[in-house]
């Protein structure tokens, strides 16, 4: 019976140890993504960050590197993909494997840390043109982005204003530029790292697990449609279709086109899944406002909403600023040019033709300004009412308005039409024997 009761213990203990060591949580490998900017910086290169990071946040990755060797770019891109970078819960890591110049210095200064390989170099972010105001907002971005990440703001701005100078690395004049040994000398860098195990290792993540994202066709696809000129076009697409529409009068191909260039300008943008949820609602929901208003008997009110929705989603869609401002202006300027080239060549409108008169009442077709009463001629009729000296006759089965040729003519009197001048008939008593 003691065998029994200890065999019994040691099985419920058995159980307990394997039943409570199944429910702990066990540590998975530490994961750490890596994104790959290597050429210039642009708007494929910021759907690529966007995705990647992404992807890192909802996989719960340890760490998101980037891995930088460009010359530069565009500074809006670098601008966004900065924000992406600052914005985010995950520990970015700034890997400068060649160059990190001008928009890529922006980028690597954004990151939390900041490891360089040997030989490689980080700065000269002049910008191009090197005006006053250019340098002004570019150095303030630099010192805003050094700040946020613990790293020395004046050192950054002199990457920028070549006027402030960073003794013992750039005199005034020059713009600076450091190499690996540099940066860590100044403690702008954590370290010297020859690879991306390397650079693990310095943030003890030797053993974490390095999963890659690099440039595909969906992020060209996204760059392109983040183009200035591309947005431009595609909200030149949205009125004509719109414009076709109203001149065909009826809900067709021209608000399916509408919503589809809606469509594709949507997904170039920024905003979350929700807010582009709302605005193509906002969006649609304008465009069938226009529809019902060109197919039904409204007063302008639908007409009215719709325009407004469609132009606030497209504001919006752009982003709310004075681009989004310039890209609408461009778009419309556009979409007129198309339509006075194309407006022609459309079929007559269907809404159109029943708010406006196409026919004309020629004389060639049987119509005249004036009722020809020349037939009256000769003919023989009786007065209705005294003629002094006009009044009304009748004239087989027609009351005429009449002037008698002479005095008044009395009532109940016959007559005869002796002459008609335009619609004026005269009429003169006829004098029985």
């Amino acid at each position: 019976m003691n065998r029994i009761w200890k065999a019994g213990i040691a099985a419920v203990l058995l159980y307990a140890v394997v039943f409570f060591c199944a429910a702990l949580p066990v540590n998975a490998a530490d994961t750490v993504r890596v994104v790959r900017i290597s050429s210039e910086i642009d708007a494929a290169g910021t759907a690529l960050v966007r995705r990647s990071l992404q992807a890192a946040e909802d996989a719960g990755n340890t760490a998101f590197i980037v891995e930088i060797n460009t010359l530069g770019g565009e500074v809006d891109s670098a601008l966004k993909i900065r924000d992406m970078l600052q914005q985010t819960n995950i520990p970015t890591i700034a890997y400068v494997t060649s160059r990190a110049w001008s928009a890529g210095a922006l980028i690597a200064l954004s990151c939390r840390h900041l490891v360089m390989a040997p030989g490689s170099s980080i700065g000269a972010a002049e910008p191009i043109p090197a005006t006053e105001k250019n340098i002004a907002a570019l150095k303030a971005e630099f010192s805003a982005a050094a700040t946020a990440t613990g790293k020395n703001p004046r050192l950054a701005e002199a990457m920028v204003d070549k006027t402030m100078g960073y003794y013992g690395y750039a005199d005034e004049g020059q713009i600076l530029a450091l190499s690996d040994v540099q940066a860590k000398t100044v403690n702008l860098s954590d370290g010297t790292a020859a690879s991306e195990e390397a650079v693990l290792g310095l943030y003890s993540l030797g053993d974490a697990v390095i999963v890659s994202d690099e440039l595909e066709a969906r992020d060209m696809f996204m760059g392109i449609l983040q183009s200035r000129v591309v947005r431009v076009l595609l909200v030149a697409l949205i009125f004509s279709a719109l414009v076709v529409e109203i001149k065909m009068g009826g809900i067709g191909a021209g608000l399916g086109v509408a919503v589809l260039m809606g469509l594709l300008l949507l997904g170039g943008g920024d905003e979350s899944w929700l807010d582009s949820l709302k605005l193509l609602a906002l969006f649609v929901l304008g465009a069938v406002f226009i529809g019902i208003e060109l197919v039904t008997p409204a007063v302008g009110v639908f007409g009215l909403a719709g325009v407004v929705m469609v132009f606030g989603s497209l504001f919006f869609m752009l982003g709310a600023d004075v681009q989004a401002v310039y890209i609408l202006a461009g778009g419309i300027a556009v979409a007129a040019v198309l339509f006075a080239v194309l407006g022609k060549r459309l079929p007559k409108s269907r809404f159109l033709a029943g708010v406006t008169l196409k026919d004309r009442s020629t004389r060639e077709r049987g119509y005249s300004s004036q009722e020809d009463k020349s037939e009256y001629v000769g003919r023989r009729g009786r007065t209705i009412t005294i003629l002094r000296p006009s009044g009304t006759v009748r004239i087989g089965r027609e009351r005429v308005d009449a002037v008698s040729h002479g005095d008044f003519i009395d009532k109940d009197t016959d007559i005869r039409v002796v002459q008609v001048e335009g619609t004026r008939v005269i009429v003169e008593p006829v004098i029985k024997e």
